[in-house]
């Protein structure tokens, strides 16, 4: 069973759950159903796009080569495959806090955080990359006209 899981067939049939769970959740959402001037709905996009994930995933559990084990995916344990759930849970938490919080105080802790996990040691250069890295982008969004989400300081 083990090796089913890390096989092409094993891989395309959780994608294919979890790409059909999304277009679920994407089709209840209110966003996806409104209405454009053009006549297409504000969800098309992101639900063709779906779809086709959802039949490329199908394409992985019937193809030739679905039995087939990548050697990547030989060596995989739970650990590790727990660390890419975690990860991607606390870019989801850095998404919530910059919606409610703001960009420029939610990211430089992000970017800390996340280069100190990824082995930058030095407090030193951890602190300035993170604080430079958010001035760039914010900077190069501003110069766009695009508005990231702005600071919101509690009331008290």
């Amino acid at each position: 069973m083990d090796r089913w899981l890390k096989s092409n067939q094993g891989i395309g049939v959780g994608l294919t759950f979890f790409f059909t769970a999304l277009l679920l959740y994407t089709q209840l959402t209110p966003w996806a159903n409104t209405k454009l001037r053009d006549g297409f709905t504000l969800g098309f996009f992101p639900v063709v796009s779906i779809i086709l994930l959802i039949i490329f995933s199908l394409v992985l559990c019937i193809d030739s080569r679905r039995k087939q084990v990548s050697d990547r995916l030989e060596n995989l344990t739970l650990k590790y495959f727990m660390s890419t759930v975690l990860a991607v849970f606390y870019c989801w938490v850095y998404f919530k806090s910059m919606i409610a919080v703001g960009f420029l105080v939610t990211t430089p802790p992000f970017l800390l955080f996340s280069m100190y996990i990824l082995g930058l040691k030095s407090w030193r250069s951890l602190v300035a990359a993170s604080i430079l890295i958010t001035v760039i982008v914010y900077a190069t969004f501003s110069i766009m006209g695009i508005e990231l989400p702005p600071v919101k300081l509690p009331r008290i």
